[in-house]
């Protein structure tokens, strides 16, 4: 997975590594400004369903893949929780004659080539049952991802589909529900989440060891971290109980991103905590070349596996996240 902080204008976390996607270099001081731009982006879809409404999606290499329809053309994409914008192909933008704005930054791959962020402007974009019109997005390079997922990723639909009522991904059954925010059945174990530069983000506590002290970590919610169900970076792995983690595991790629490949760690963990909720014996890729961990502001991703076989309810609004097992 990876998380791309691009300056000034957002936080783009998701993208897919081969656990998930890009990783964006970029000042501390970005972070506040983009903050408070992301409340000021008219992403405000123009039809939400007023009850819960479901349509299919494909799993191919644990990505969400829904139909979409852009400026009337039909269009597949990526359901990305992990990232904060809509998220277009260069020349997927192309052949939607969707013309590219100025530069918003460069993102700074998992691999040696940085690709460039340019600002677009989509006329229209349906995902199911929720309709935008007039929504402003982003698009760049994303070869990278689909030579990592073995398919072409050519649009990632990210927060504008969330934040505004409450999502369900139904793996077993492979429906995604849309509905306002609380329609979407009870949570008999409620996880509190924060919405942080537009993506979920999660209190989580973690024990590398079944003896060692727990330790308290912001990780995102991210359906684009499909290989890993922890990955986590940042000030922790140069930590006693990060580098010991390190030095139990087996040195390997852990992710593939917009500049190429990420290389790391995989260990065993004992212990994940999500509010009242208790994984143990979990594989987690540890890397420092996740440059976005390194801003301060989040640890690290949780990923798929985590919930491959269960169902996952994002209700940004409720500030909740519910994983039925």
């Amino acid at each position: 997975m990876t998380v791309a902080l691009v300056r000034p204008h957002l936080l783009a976390l998701a993208l897919v590594f081969t656990g998930s996607g890009q990783a964006a270099g970029a000042q501390d001081s970005g972070a506040q400004v983009a903050q408070e731009q992301a409340a000021d982006v008219n992403d405000r879809p123009t039809l939400i369903p007023s009850k819960p409404t479901s349509i299919p999606f494909e799993l191919r290499d644990n990505l969400v893949v829904v139909h979409t329809t852009v400026n009337g053309k039909e269009q597949s994409a990526v359901l990305d929780s992990g990232s904060s914008v809509v998220l277009f192909d260069n020349r997927a933008a192309e052949a939607h004659g969707i013309n590219k704005g100025q530069s918003a930054g460069d993102i700074a791959g998992a691999g040696p080539q940085a690709q460039q962020l340019r600002q677009v402007n989509v006329a229209s974009l349906a995902v199911g049952p929720v309709r935008f019109a007039k929504l402003p997005g982003h698009s760049s390079n994303l070869e990278q991802l689909s030579k990592s997922a073995g398919f072409p990723v050519e649009l990632l639909i990210g927060a504008p589909a969330f934040k505004y009522g409450a999502v369900r991904v139904d793996y077993r059954r492979k429906r995604v529900t849309f509905g306002p925010s609380g329609s979407i059945g009870k949570c008999a174990a409620p996880i509190p989440i924060s919405v942080d530069y537009d993506v979920p983000v999660i209190d989580a506590e973690i024990r590398p060891t079944p003896t060692s002290e727990p330790v308290r970590l912001k990780l995102v919610l991210d359906l684009g971290t499909r290989h890993q169900a922890i990955i986590l970076g940042g000030p922790f792995v140069r930590s006693d109980a990060g580098k010991a983690l390190i030095d139990s595991g087996t040195a390997q790629q852990v992710g593939h991103g917009t500049g190429g490949e990420l290389q790391g760690s995989v260990a065993r963990i004992a212990e994940l905590r999500l509010g009242t909720m208790t994984f143990t014996g979990l594989e987690a890729a540890l890397s420092s070349g996740a440059a976005a961990f390194e801003a301060g502001v989040i640890d690290g991703s949780l990923g798929v596996p985590l919930w491959r076989t269960s169902v996952i309810t994002f209700d940004y609004p409720a500030k909740t996240l519910c994983i039925e097992k």
